[in-house]
């Protein structure tokens, strides 16, 4: 792997001359605070996170004793049957007893002969009505559940952070946008006023016989040129703008405050390996898989846990009887130990435990690759910024060589010394230059920006 050495700063990168200042920092944590907060996207990142803690808060619950009430009353026909055999059994004996009666002279009493009794097996008319608590005291799989709908509220709060590290750095490098859209349309108007100087110089030259009437023609049309380029320029700046409210969720055309206070030179250094620790460290997609995988084992948990008995105590109370009375005698209660064990099932659960196995193997697979991809990612933003540095230093260089040419030239084509194309070609390098200069640098404030969301170094609540 490539050991990169040389010294990035983290923050806001800058020259000697190029950084944001103070007071463009505070308008642009402002708006960052203001996105973070109001963001639609984010929002409904926030929503999944807080019903995943609902989830969480449900799953708690479990733990505890449900009660409930349970009324019924039903009417029944038919069925099953218990035959009581009592007239034969006591038919006999009754007999014998009044014959023993009759011979003692007493036959005024004799003993009934009783049919035999049939009970239906249901009751005809029946209610019950009772409270039963159900209180579990081993249940395996409510612990698992519990440790996985924990591990998915993390996942969704990392999902979240994640989504706002990126939120911050888009609104970043809006703002960048709109910024050097809005200088590139301040250049052109200077350059276009530029340019009505240079149609009246033109003419007053053509006027005392200095040029021919075809340096008048390419004046104006010079001056149409940076009109084409004035109008895209306006475009590309309405666009940054519509873009950076809609990532605060505000009308799209607000007005965005911009500050003219100077650049100034900050420069906090980090190192490549550093800045990978960093990133492993504080990336919240690594925090949101670590989550996931401890996710997929609570799953892989639960599957072993089917396995395993569960007790549960369940307790009644209540009135039953063939008529609506709540009395004394018709009250009742009955605790009960319920054991619940799954011994076999056609090996479901095993197949289930399987699974989970493999998925958690494939998060563990996925953790490991986005190790290396953000390794990569830190790498090519030290990368980038180091070259766009150097890209910015050369730009910064031929805008102030091209801007003292053109000085010179414009004076000597106002004396008559030098010929128009010597004079347009110095004001096309010139302002070519400064639009390079201007993209230049806020190409490396987005490139910072970038570099501030790969290792993740600035948290915004």
């Amino acid at each position: 792997m490539m050991n990169f050495k040389f010294v990035i700063p983290i923050l806001f990168f800058s020259l000697q001359s190029y950084a944001a200042g103070s007071a463009d920092e505070a308008i642009l944590e402002d708006y960052i605070q203001e996105g973070v907060k109001n963001n639609l996207a984010l929002k409904q990142k926030r929503f999944q996170y807080e019903q995943a803690v609902s989830a969480l808060d449900e799953a708690k619950r479990l733990f505890l004793p449900s009660i409930s009430v349970e009324a019924r009353y039903s009417q029944a026909g038919g069925g099953r049957e218990i035959e009581f055999p009592v007239g034969d059994l006591m038919n006999p004996v009754y007999s014998t007893l009044n014959q023993l009666l009759v011979a003692h002279g007493d036959p005024s009493t004799p003993f009934p002969q009783i049919p035999n009794e049939v009970i239906p097996f249901l009751r005809e008319k029946e209610h019950e009505t009772k409270i039963r608590t159900v209180l579990p005291l081993l249940q395996p799989a409510l612990f698992y559940n519990y440790s996985i709908k924990n591990a998915l509220a993390d996942v969704n709060e990392a999902a979240m952070e994640s989504y706002k590290n990126t939120l911050v750095a888009e609104i970043k490098n809006a703002y960048y946008k709109y910024l050097q859209t809005n200088q590139l349309v301040k250049l052109f108007n200077e350059t276009t006023t530029l340019l009505d100087e240079n149609i009246r110089v033109s003419e007053v030259l053509f006027d005392n016989q200095m040029v021919t009437k075809d340096v008048v023609y390419r004046a104006q049309a010079e001056k149409l040129d940076v009109a084409q380029q004035l109008s895209d320029a306006r475009k590309k700046n309405t666009l940054a703008l519509s873009y950076f409210n809609f990532l605060l969720n505000r009308p799209l055309q607000t007005s965005i405050r911009i500050s003219d206070s100077v650049f100034r030179n900050q420069n906090p250094a980090l190192t490549t390996e550093k800045a990978e620790q960093m990133a492993l460290q504080n990336r919240q997609e690594i925090v949101q898989l670590r989550h996931a995988i401890s996710a997929a084992q609570g799953n892989y948990n639960l599957a072993k846990s089917q396995f395993y008995p569960g007790l549960s105590l369940v307790v009644d109370y209540g009135y039953q009887g063939e008529k609506y009375s709540f009395t004394e005698k018709d009250d009742y209660w009955m605790a009960s130990l319920v054991l619940s064990w799954n011994l076999f099932n056609g090996f479901q659960d095993q197949a289930k435990k399987e699974q989970a196995s493999l998925a958690k193997q494939q998060l563990q697979a996925r953790h490991h690759e986005l190790q290396n991809q953000i390794r990569m990612q830190v790498k090519d933003a030290l990368l980038t910024l180091k070259v766009s540095r150097e890209i910015l230093q050369s730009a910064a260089e031929q805008e102030k060589y091209a801007s003292e040419s053109f000085k010179i030239i414009a004076r000597k084509y106002e004396q008559g010394m030098a010929n128009h194309l010597e004079y347009l070609d110095a004001r096309v390098t010139m302002t070519n230059a400064k639009i390079n200069k201007i993209i230049k640098q806020y190409d490396f404030m987005i490139g910072v920006a970038e570099f501030e969301k790969t290792v993740n170094s600035a948290v915004h609540n």
